[in-house]
């Protein structure tokens, strides 16, 4: 067969920016006032998804491609 692999369970998380002890409930830092996600494997806490720092980066992409169709290729 294979070996079976234990969970490891956690008491505490860290934050993945400073590196503050939070409990495991915990939804933002309380070092450095980020949020943070649930724990991982190894036992630090999940950086969420920044969805607007995204947004505006496909936004300035669009505009910066607009501006050299204009300018250029039109």
């Amino acid at each position: 067969m294979g070996k079976a692999k234990a969970k490891r369970v956690f008491t505490f998380k860290r934050c993945p920016y400073c590196f503050t002890n939070l409990s495991l409930t915990a939804e933002t830092c309380l070092g450095c006032h980020k949020r943070v996600g649930k724990v991982d494997r190894f036992g630090l806490a999940k950086k969420p998804i920044n969805y607007l720092g995204y947004l505006a980066a496909f936004m300035w992409v669009g505009i910066f491609i607009g501006y050299i169709w204009f300018a250029f290729i039109r």
